[in-house]
């Protein structure tokens, strides 16, 4: 039982421009709406129903209806938004499973970068130590270094007061070690 009307057939039934209801029409979801053999847009029962929602005045005059039908097609009507509805939400959720699935990619990507800079200041640390470890080894050996030359002088020191006091002695002394 499929009942289809133009627009001009609703304007005429509703009183008001087929301007109006054109516009009305074209806000109908598309499953409401199709073209006719003529090209025409004809305007299917379910959005004929919802039209009469809106404009308040009844299109199906002449036609009688029985309550099952008219319980069965406002079920459809149902039906169909809901799984508009449902259609919707679906798509909502594969665009949020996408995200959360760029977002783990990205998550992982920052893993590997932190990981890489661990290793990073690691090396740098040892390196670090490695320099400190050399510092104190060429510090300790600049001490023994200079304690040595201390001792060089020292014994410089030792050898020229020697040499001044065999110089001071005259050759007899030097002969004879007094």
């Amino acid at each position: 039982m499929s009942i289809e009307m133009t627009v001009s057939e609703i304007a005429e039934i509703l009183g008001v421009s087929r301007q109006a209801v054109n516009n009305r029409v074209k806000q109908l979801p598309e499953e409401d709406t199709e073209k006719n053999a003529k090209g025409v847009t004809v305007v299917k029962r379910s959005g004929l129903i919802k039209l009469e929602e809106i404009y308040k005045k009844t299109i199906f005059e002449d036609e009688p209806i029985d309550e099952e039908t008219k319980q069965r097609e406002l079920l459809e009507i149902l039906v169909d938004e809901k799984n508009s509805e449902i259609a919707r939400l679906y798509a909502q959720l594969k665009a949020k499973d996408e995200q959360l699935s760029n977002m783990d990619n990205q998550l992982r990507v920052k893993d590997v970068q932190i990981a890489e800079k661990d290793k990073q200041i690691d090396q740098q640390q040892q390196l670090t130590l490695t320099a400190m470890k050399d510092k104190e080894e060429l510090k300790l050996e600049l001490d023994e270094a200079k304690v040595e030359i201390d001792e060089a002088k020292a014994q410089v020191e030792k050898i020229q007061i020697k040499q001044e006091e065999t110089a001071k002695k005259g050759f007899f002394g030097r002969l004879f070690g007094k």
